[in-house]
């Protein structure tokens, strides 16, 4: 199995919310009118993982952030314009590629791209019980949160933990 990283393009909306709608629960899933502001915002940091067979099979929402800062569900992006960090806010892989690494190909993607920017960290709010995999990535909790924080936090559905990773 092979899958290519590609950077995110508009036509790719459509495919990238059916995998949004495999990967998570209801409650969090984001309309697709919030993924065209979002590409529009960073499209130099949104990529789908594409497949020969499968087309557009998993893909990676980030933007150039700061350390620290949390993404409400929802929101849309504000890229910093004197970014540290990328901000890995939605990671989804399509149900007939779960288990095959596409994930962790994304994410390496990313972190090369992080590092080849120069910015020190990445991080990403973890849910749906996914946190062990971020540990596997080496992303640990941040568990002290400034109230603002919190908040943030808490607009996800279920248990949300933000994580950082150092470069």
């Amino acid at each position: 199995m092979s899958v290519h990283i590609r950077l995110m393009r508009e036509q790719d909306i459509p495919a990238v919310f059916r995998v949004q709608t495999q990967a998570y629960v209801s409650a969090m899933v984001e309309a697709e009118s919030i993924f065209r502001k979002r590409l529009a915002a960073a499209p130099a940091t949104c990529w789908v993982a594409e497949d020969a067979s499968a087309g557009v099979c998993a893909y990676l929402m980030a933007y150039p952030s700061t350390s620290g800062k949390i993404s409400s569900l929802g929101s849309d992006f504000h890229p910093a314009t004197e970014a540290d960090s990328l901000y890995l806010h939605d990671l989804a892989v399509g149900t007939a590629m779960h288990g095959r690494g596409v994930g962790v190909q994304l994410v390496r993607h990313a972190e090369a791209y992080a590092t080849s920017a120069g910015w020190t960290t990445l991080h990403l709010v973890s849910v749906q019980s996914t946190k062990a995999f971020w540990q596997k990535q080496d992303f640990v909790e941040v568990t002290a949160l400034s109230p603002e924080q919190a908040s943030a936090l808490m607009t996800y559905s279920g248990p949300a933990y933000y994580c950082m990773k150092q470069l």
